[in-house]
């Protein structure tokens, strides 16, 4: 058990950020762009932190997928390990806007397409989506966190933009076709809320400064607000920290120095430790490492009273390097 640093000043003050709005979308949709509702546009210029997650692809088995005028059924198959694991599906489907014959799409059979009589596609049911109605739990409601990233650019840039011409997105990209060929990747990207200030008062720490340098401490902090970008920061920080995905250990030489820099702005102000939340409850979805559990809500808790902590959470170069 790691032993708690002893209290430096009688009251301490953490740094808590926590997620709200929310998008999610498949590499394939990003780079075909297209109409989005305005409110989706809304968020996604929100949105600067982006998780590069993967999970098993989703199919529609052809041998037995039926429609017979007023509802869909079959199975949706996906693969574990080289392993075919089905689940039945059963639900409505009325199609619209001048559609007349429902069908799989060609090989590999992930959308379910209502055409109209000249063959044209109005409307498509992809496999991917299927599974928040068929798959309560499991697998396929568990995304693991490849990768995480933030966007930014003065918030002129939301992660979408930054992730359409993303090196590393293509890189990992390349992976799961080469290593992984049963999964596929999903990107989420997050908004975050305006940071709050929690802050504690230990009586019982005898050895703790509690004179008036504790005291204006405080007010010191509320004149020195962090900025939007200064939070992104420490929110791609705190996630990249708690996860340790799999690709920023790849490439964490390659931090971009602007962000180094500004996290040693963050290193200098007067705080003691960083919250760092994510919620994906409403999505219905859990995230996961191969160092953290998953859970549809992580709450990331950084004590950086030590100074050796301290240095090393604001530090993502290599020193040796």
């Amino acid at each position: 058990m790691t032993e708690v640093p002893p209290r430096k000043f009688l009251s301490e003050f953490a740094v808590s950020l926590f997620s709200a709005r929310w998008l999610m979308v498949t590499p394939s949709d990003l780079m075909k762009g297209g109409e989005v509702s305005q409110e989706a546009a809304e968020v996604a210029q929100r949105c600067h932190i982006y998780l590069i997650c993967r999970r098993p692809a989703q199919f529609y088995d052809p041998k037995n997928f039926k429609y017979d005028g007023g509802k869909v059924s079959g199975t949706l198959a996906y693969k574990i390990a080289g392993r075919t694991e089905e689940l039945y599906f059963e639900l409505p489907f009325e199609p619209s806007d001048g559609a007349t014959t429902v069908r799989l799409s060609d090989y590999p059979h992930r959308e379910i397409e209502a055409c109209s009589s000249d063959g044209e596609c109005i409307r498509r049911v992809p496999a991917s989506m299927m599974t928040h109605l068929v798959a309560p739990s499991g697998v396929l409601r568990q995304l693991d966190v490849l990768y995480v990233g933030q966007a930014y650019a003065d918030g002129r840039r939301s992660a979408f933009e930054r992730l359409k011409d993303h090196s590393t997105l293509q890189r990992i990209l390349a992976d799961v076709v080469q290593s992984m060929p049963d999964d596929e990747v999903l990107l989420l990207t997050f908004e975050y809320e305006p940071y709050q200030i929690i802050g504690s008062i230990d009586g019982a720490a005898k050895e703790a400064i509690r004179d008036e340098t504790d005291a204006a401490r405080f007010p010191r902090i509320l004149d020195n607000p962090l900025t939007e970008k200064q939070q992104i920061c420490l929110v791609e920080a705190g996630l990249i920290r708690y996860f340790n995905p799999q690709y920023n250990e790849v490439y964490k030489n390659s931090f971009p120095s602007e962000d180094q820099k500004i996290l040693a702005e963050c290193y200098a102000l007067d705080f003691s430790a960083l919250v760092v939340e994510i919620d994906t409850t409403e999505l219905r979805m859990e995230l996961f490492s191969h160092s953290v559990a998953a859970s549809d809500h992580h709450i990331a808790e950084f004590d950086l009273v030590d100074p050796e902590r301290r240095r090393s959470f604001f530090t993502f170069v290599n020193e040796d390097d």
